[in-house]
């Protein structure tokens, strides 16, 4: 998209320009440059400089190898025979890098001033033509990353990585609508950190309202969106961001340079920021696509809790942890007792309620760095990361405590007195992971056996312990 956008400046600029590879061939020209040189853009690929203009090689190729040499660009005052540009007349000679293993070469006439105006025209030109490409790369690197970015927090990062490098004299912010869609949230900055206020309403963005471009270039008399009132004194810009037709969020831009003798924010600027909100946008739609088919791939879709794909993973991950650190590894299965009576009782809508009360309570119950996962049926497990046997018994039976002081209204009863059944087994008295749930699940089966509303640890851990 970058790239298309720069070959669209070069196609239209005035001046004669090539750009050429490193054994000066011809990748492309510009209209202005195949006028001079009568052939079509299309029939310069591929040609070298000799072929296309022989009679101008001896003067221009020390130029083109000085660029290869030393990447800096290389300019010569070109005078009398032989003719180009249609006159003999001095005119002006410029080589300079572009890109990767590629030379620009751009003719300047001079005819109505002198030759050094036109060397101050000419570098004027080339700066903004390498600004041009190195926005361009920038832009390029920041897609790269962010097509690598697997969760929503990753991207956010990169923009605010990128974002003060693509615009160094401005401060700024990614703002995108919550899961909810009724608050947008700033989730990147740079610059000045209060651009945009943290957390605001879609209807106080105008850019959301009208689904476009908001650009305020004189905050005086302009319309100020009111998420950047409290900066309202600064010209500003928010680009709507959009994916499948879906509005995602907004890109917002304060130019915080004194703009009295000009316009606050140049094209090139303007273009940029749409072209990076269109980079975001197609990212922001990737990635929360990507988390909603993770989420419903390793989510039990009645609890929330994480399913038991999720459990086989993440016991194999803290298994490998734990070799490698010499640490235990807990695993706890827990049961809720006389389920089926319930669901005979009451009906299956609500044992999912009962179900979704007992996922919420033993949520609160587990530390961050445990797993807790609907194993299947009214059953749950807990991966217990560095947790010995003593602290794992400990910690399921004040999950049983816990449950068992659980009331639940449904349809104007109250279900009360749950109980459950933990089986626990650890690492490394079990090697594998199927030694884990195979040993916890006949823990567990024996709490069960035992009268249920229990705690209970596997024969082989009890032999361990006897021996």
């Amino acid at each position: 998209m970058h790239s298309e956008r720069f070959d669209s400046s070069m196609e239209r600029a005035p001046v004669p320009i090539a750009i050429l590879d490193d054994h000066f061939r011809f990748v492309k020209v510009n209209r202005a440059m195949a006028k001079v040189h009568r052939m079509t853009s299309a029939a310069h690929a591929g040609k070298s400089f000799d072929e296309v203009v022989p009679s101008l090689s001896p003067l221009i190729l020390p130029l083109l190898e000085s660029v290869i040499f030393t990447g800096e660009p290389a300019e010569a005052e070109i005078t009398g025979e032989p003719a180009y540009l249609g006159t003999t007349s001095p005119w002006l000679a410029v080589c300079f890098p572009s890109g990767e293993s590629e030379i620009a070469f751009m003719a300047l006439q001079a005819t109505d001033r002198r030759i050094e105006d036109a060397v101050r025209s000419t570098n004027r030109h080339l700066e903004s033509a390498l600004a041009d490409l190195e926005r361009s790369a920038l832009v390029h690197e920041m897609a790269h990353f962010l097509q690598g970015a697997t969760v929503i927090d990753e991207l956010y990062r990169i923009v605010g990585s990128f974002a003060p490098r693509l615009f160094p004299l401005h401060s700024g912010a990614l703002c995108v609508i919550n899961s909810s869609r009724n608050v947008i949230e700033t989730t990147a900055t740079w610059g000045d950190s209060f651009a945009c206020e943290p957390i605001f309403l879609p209807d106080d963005c105008w850019a959301l309202r009208e689904g476009r471009a908001h650009l305020v270039s004189d905050p005086q008399s302009g319309l100020v969106c009111p998420h950047a009132v409290r900066d309202g004194q600064y010209a500003q810009v928010c680009v709507p961001m959009s994916a499948q037709s879906e509005m995602l969020g907004f890109l917002h831009l304060q130019s915080r340079l004194d703009h009295s003798s000009g316009e606050a924010f140049t094209d090139a600027e303007l273009r940029l920021v749409h072209a990076v909100a269109e980079e975001i946008a197609l990212s922001l739609a990737n990635v929360g696509l990507r988390e909603i088919l993770r989420h419903q791939a390793l989510r039990d879709p009645l609890t929330g809790l994480y399913n038991r794909r999720f459990l086989q993973e993440a016991l194999d991950l803290e298994l490998r942890r734990a070799v490698r650190r010499r640490l235990p590894v807990a695993l706890v299965m827990l049961d809720v007792d006389g389920f089926k009576k319930i669901n005979d009782a009451y009906g299956h809508t609500a044992g999912d309620w009962l179900l979704q009360a007992v996922a919420t309570l033993l949520q609160s119950k587990v530390r961050a760095s445990d797993v807790l996962c609907r194993y299947g049926g009214d059953e749950f497990s807990i991966v217990m990361p560095e947790t010995s046997l003593e602290d794992a018994v400990k910690r399921a039976d004040e999950c049983r405590s816990a449950v068992k002081l659980l009331s639940i209204e449904w349809e104007g009863k109250i279900l009360a007195g749950l109980t459950i059944s933990s089986g626990v087994a650890t690492y490394p008295i079990c090697q594998t992971s199927d030694a884990l749930f195979r040993e916890a699940d006949s823990a567990l089966y024996s709490a069960k056996a035992a009268g249920r509303d229990q705690v209970k640890t596997s024969p082989l851990h009890h032999r361990r312990q006897t021996n």
